[in-house]
């Protein structure tokens, strides 16, 4: 092999050992993008990813805004933060079976608008609330409890809300929320499962057509 030969082969292993090694650099550089983008999708910690949500309806609620439109400005921010597929499901209880895929949409989006009514007219006030968070109660190993105090600076006495997470595909996701102790889906399922005896999904959709035509009850 004369010298010229020699030196051409050795500059085409040189360029493919340079090759080899930039697609080596360039896949540890992306894995390293992915994983970092992974992270920054959102906080893994449940109590971190809460605590951000209720700060930005907070700050929607007491944003100078008009109160009558903030459950419509709320709806995209609560629908990110509830499960209410989850939500609906557990407040009709084992009569949601009987449901048709139809009936089931619109008993879904019915009461979507009911819960998210009932959580903005919760947070209106005319000062906003301190929410202190207390200890992370691990329920199963993709459900959890977090209790909150909230505190009015106006005086009123201080009471607790407890979340209840699931650690679904996109994220933690509210699917109950304890008032006082007072579950807002056991609530609801007492009041829906004799509608469901009584007259099935036309009742519940009856129900929850009245309900949001009426004024809203924060406490109901």
């Amino acid at each position: 092999m004369n010298g010229s030969m020699k030196g051409f082969i050795d500059q085409a292993r040189r360029r493919i050992y340079e090759g080899k090694r930039l697609i080596t650099v360039v896949a540890i550089n992306l894995s390293f993008v992915i994983c970092h983008l992974s992270f920054a999708a959102g906080p893994a910690d449940p109590v971190d990813q809460l605590h951000s949500q209720i700060d930005q309806i907070l700050a929607l609620a007491y944003s100078g805004q008009s109160t009558e439109t903030l459950a419509e400005r709320a709806r995209p921010l609560l629908e990110k933060d509830f499960s209410f597929d989850l939500v609906t499901r557990q407040a009709i209880g084992p009569g949601w079976r009987q449901f048709t895929p139809g009936d089931q949409q619109k008993v879904t989006d019915l009461f979507t608008r009911l819960v998210i009514r009932i959580y903005a007219a919760r947070v209106v006030g005319t000062q906003r609330p301190t929410i202190t968070y207390g200890k992370t109660v691990t329920l199963t190993s993709d459900r959890c409890e977090i209790p909150t105090r909230v505190t009015a600076p106006n005086g009123d006495k201080p009471y607790s809300v407890v979340y209840r997470l699931i650690n679904l595909p996109g994220g933690w996701r509210v699917y109950d929320v304890l008032i006082e102790g007072v579950s807002f889906v056991a609530n609801y399922r007492a009041q829906f499962d004799d509608l469901v005896r009584r007259g099935g999904a036309a009742a519940v959709i009856k129900a929850l057509e009245a309900k949001l035509a009426q004024p809203i009850n924060p406490n109901s």
